[in-house]
């Protein structure tokens, strides 16, 4: 076979950059498993800058490489929609509801801790004062 370059690809892709971001995208997605999308058997570099020259692949397969690695980190695991949908709602049925922290609220003053400041001690004792008179 004759050798692929990147001039190959700019019949396809007018910009080297574009061109060069594209196939190393591609080469290093080929390098992780993805099936080749033409028959060859070289290195993914050159897989990948063959895919470009036969316009297999063009510039939006960074949106398609990005959506596929999200939906793998989701689902790749066996874990479907459904279940993670369920998770999430027995998450929320297990936290406390607005209702029940308005409720349990104290109506006493703030902790005066010693991790407050000394002029916000002062404020809150002094408005203590003021509620008592």
């Amino acid at each position: 076979m004759a050798r692929i370059t990147i001039e190959d690809c700019l019949k396809v892709i007018d910009n080297a950059f574009d061109i060069c971001s594209l196939a190393g995208r591609r080469a290093k997605d080929l390098a992780a498993g993805a099936e080749p999308l033409i028959d060859c058997d070289d290195k993914p570099t050159v897989i990948a800058l063959r895919e470009i020259a036969a316009e297999k692949i063009g510039m939006d397969y960074f949106e398609i490489s990005n959506k596929e690695k999200i939906e793998s980190q989701l689902f790749g695991s066996g874990i479907t929609e459904e279940e993670i949908a369920n998770e999430l709602s027995q998450k929320l049925d297990e936290m406390p509801s607005v209702e029940s922290l308005s409720s349990s609220a104290s109506t006493e003053a703030p902790d005066t801790s010693s991790e407050v400041p000394l002029e916000i001690k002062k404020v809150i004792e002094d408005s203590e004062e003021i509620k008592s008179e």
